[in-house]
């Protein structure tokens, strides 16, 4: 019934009972059935144990049991080692894994504190394994171009005897992941927890001379952006030694900003990011629709508030050997591309106009010419900005940098978890699920496909996930599941 038989609230008190239900495996995580297939498929488990050795004895978890239990909790919405335990005490998932128990919390964290730098790197090639394989799955239409964005962020801790953490460059007690994102599929390439005293880029040109081979088997052409942190001789020369594009942002040094003075007028071209063309009127009603006054403005304007206002910009290119060229990384000849955005900045305290000066931003590249003009290279470089999405969704959308231990290493090692259980989820979206759902925040994502209520059904060596029919989503859910049989990982 869509309409009240009467004129009352729709909703209404109504007698409620709760009762236990004896009969039957019901979990509200019916969606974990997909990941789970998935990283069965993919051999994550298999992989994991042959590769890593932290345990002497199985008693009677392996790695992989430890590993993916980790991952598992962050993918459901766990938000630190604790939540394991609603995984451990539910039978219906302990039978959709196909596990006869599921390790506690505490032993869960002890595992975590056993690794070394070379477990980690194991761990690493694991994930990439399997990522490999996924990207082998993908069509050809998608594989045209790749893009690496570098970025780090500060992940502020309260523990005063945390291991590696201390005060960063804004002052807080911290450590400093640095994270490598793929633009095109939004995963997580490399997540590096690093004390908080460290510089933005270390430990980048390491981290692209191992993602850069592995993308570039996959891709037909790889870019490589980054803010002016990124802006290092090493980070440059790795990306000239691989052919690979680069679009980093620069400072604005005295010696740049004198340059683009000097260029001629003729070689300023009129620029927007945001020009668009119109929209014929398609929605008579839009057109009479009132609108809003802009609050903001005037209140910064009666309260006498310095406003910054862009009128107009301009982007210009010129030529640029870096002071000291890469003769230390065996390139000689190092002159590269300056692409300068100049705008016109006006400058008002309250309704008075104070003056008006311009502001220049730079961007370094090799990027030709016949790729990308000046324009196109200024919109490509600024939208690395996309990765502070994925960085804020590390943090609040799982819970990769909690940091849940006191050691640098126990934490690196929770934080790959958790770039793990985030590829699991971009994996579906490129194999089974609607693509749009990359870009899914993880709420929308876990109230769509894993809280999913669901009965489990054992049958020999297979069990039958049930899902609640009534989920708005459970199609799509069927769907994917059907498409990952037809997948044959290699």
């Amino acid at each position: 019934m869509l309409w009240p038989g009467d004129e009352r609230p729709v909703i209404r008190n109504r007698q409620v009972r709760v009762a236990i239900q004896e009969r039957g495996e019901v979990t509200p995580y019916g969606g974990l059935a997909l990941a789970h297939d998935l990283a069965m498929r993919l051999n994550i488990d298999r992989d994991i144990n042959a590769s890593m050795y932290l345990l002497k004895l199985k008693l009677p978890y392996f790695e992989s049991d430890h590993l993916l239990t980790h991952a598992y909790n962050q993918y459901v919405g766990g938000l630190c080692i604790e939540d394991i335990a609603n995984l451990q005490h539910s039978d219906a998932v302990k039978h959709l894994t196909g596990a006869c128990r599921i390790p506690d919390p505490s032993t869960a964290g002890d595992f975590l504190r056993r690794f070394n730098r070379s477990n980690l790197r194991a761990f690493q090639q694991v994930i990439d394994h399997a990522r490999e394989k996924v990207w082998r799955q993908m069509p050809n239409a998608r594989k045209a171009v790749a893009t690496i964005d570098m970025d780090s962020t500060i992940k502020p801790v309260y523990g005063e005897c945390k291991q590696g953490a201390d005060f960063s460059y804004t002052g807080k007690w911290s450590y400093h992941p640095l994270l490598l994102t793929l633009a095109e599929t939004r995963e997580l390439l490399r997540t590096l927890n690093r004390p908080g005293n460290a510089a933005s880029a270390d430990g980048a040109a390491a981290a692209l001379k191992e993602v850069l081979p592995m993308v570039q088997r996959h891709f037909d052409k790889v870019y490589v952006r980054g803010d002016s942190a990124f802006y290092q001789k090493a980070i440059i020369a790795e990306c000239v030694h691989r052919h690979a594009g680069f679009a980093l942002v620069m400072d604005s040094y005295a010696s740049l900003k004198e340059m683009a003075e000097n260029l001629p007028e003729s070689a300023w071209i009129p620029f927007s990011a945001h020009a668009a063309p119109k929209r014929a009127q398609t929605n008579p009603r839009r057109k009479h629709r009132r609108k809003r006054k802009r609050v903001r403005a005037r209140k910064a304007c009666e309260r006498g508030y310095k406003t910054l206002s862009t009128i107009e910009q301009w982007a210009a290119e010129f030529d640029y050997t870096i002071p000291g060229g890469l003769k230390e990384f065996g390139l000689i000849g190092s002159t590269f591309r300056v692409v300068v955005k100049r705008q016109l900045v006006e400058t008002r305290p309250g309704q008075q106009l104070l003056y008006t000066d311009y502001v220049y931003r730079f961007i370094i590249t090799n990027i030709p010419r016949r790729e990308m003009d000046p324009g196109e290279v200024l919109c490509f470089a600024y939208g690395r900005c996309d990765q502070e999405n994925i960085i804020e969704q590390a943090k609040n959308g799982i819970a990769a940098l909690r940091m849940p231990t006191g050691e640098l290493l126990a934490n690196s090692a929770f934080l790959m978890a958790g770039q793990l259980a985030w590829c699991l989820r971009a994996w579906l979206s490129l194999l089974a699920l609607p693509k749009e759902t990359s870009r899914w925040e993880w709420k929308w994502f876990r109230q769509a496909f894993v809280y999913v209520a669901a009965r489990i059904a054992q049958s020999g060596r297979r069990a039958k996930v049930y899902l609640a029919g009534c989920h708005r989503f459970v199609d799509h859910l069927i769907v994917a599941s059907q498409r990952l049989q037809c997948f044959t990982f290699s």
